[in-house]
């Protein structure tokens, strides 16, 4: 009797053992093993709440208008319209002058100023070279179409040179050499082929050309250091037109109106801009080209 009842306490033991495993769900038959299910999983994908970062609106890039040039730091090229521009017409902005385009663009790469204000066309430039870091905002620095011409003293000589540029300027357009030079280099299509130079049989004299290679697609330096674009292009084509041979003489912009005013050059043809201050250093031919004030930023 004793051992039956012993049998009986010994099985409701095992009962016992057996039915605490199986609510622990514990399989201990070797089925699939449930993987625990990690805080906070839903078992889908998961949901990142956390919030977007948000672009700072005062940042350059988000400027809507000119105005919002006053007290900030501007990069420009010493003595061009754009130097004029900001150091005359921005409230509360000091320039930060350079004697080179490129100059101006590596200091907004490195974050020491907030913009650039320079010519449309060698702020295109600038853009084309760093595309992945600068650009042109959408609107002008100011609402004036500044137009670029030939500079020449204030004498007779200076004003009889005038009336000669004006003259060959005038043929050129009509042969279709000026159209070409412009779609070569304002339109930067390479295929064109620029017509024949004129030869000059009976020279008149050596003209000297004072210019600043800073200002790409005007003028600037290849690799090998010759000078390059629209005006030394077009200056060579009016010059041999004229009868004259062309000597150029690269220099700071900022020294141009002196070096012709001291006889150093004989015209000046540097994306020149006619401006009232100017007319009292120099005369000016006819314009040939039309530019306003674009501002640079980084992206």
């Amino acid at each position: 009797m004793k051992y039956a009842k012993k049998l009986l306490t010994l099985g409701l033991s095992l009962a016992l053992v057996l039915s605490l495993a199986a609510c622990s769900g514990g399989d201990t038959a070797g089925g699939d093993t449930a993987t625990p299910t990690p805080a906070g999983d839903n078992g889908g994908d998961v949901t990142n709440t956390e919030a977007p970062a948000t672009e700072d609106p005062s940042s350059p890039k988000n400027w809507t208008s000119a105005a919002d040039l006053e007290g900030k730091t501007i990069a420009v090229q010493e003595g061009t319209t754009g130097d004029i521009l900001v150091s005359e017409s921005i409230a509360n902005t000091t320039p930060v002058r350079f004697k080179a385009v490129t100059a101006c663009a590596l200091e907004l790469m490195n974050g020491n100023v907030d913009c650039i204000v320079v010519d449309s066309l060698p702020a295109q430039a600038l853009v084309d070279a760093n595309p992945d870091q600068l650009m042109i905002l959408d609107f002008p620095a100011n609402t004036e179409v500044e137009a670029y011409a030939i500079g020449v003293n204030k004498t007779e000589e200076g004003a009889a040179l005038a009336e000669e540029f004006n003259a060959a300027m005038a043929t050129l357009k009509e042969n279709g050499t000026y159209e070409a030079l412009y779609n070569k280099h304002i339109n930067g299509d390479d295929t064109v082929e620029l017509p024949e130079l004129p030869t000059v049989t009976e020279s008149k004299g050596t003209l000297v050309m004072g210019t600043n290679c800073e200002f790409e697609p005007f003028e600037y330096l290849d690799s090998q250091g010759n000078p390059q674009g629209f005006d030394i292009d077009y200056a060579k084509y009016l010059c041999a037109t004229m009868g004259y041979e062309l000597e150029i003489e690269n220099m700071n912009f900022d020294a141009l109106p002196a070096a012709l005013q001291t006889g150093q050059v004989d015209f000046l043809c540097a994306g020149l801009s006619v401006t009232e201050e100017r007319l009292l250093q120099m005369d000016f031919t006819d314009n040939y080209y039309e530019s306003t004030q674009a501002i640079v930023v980084l992206k």
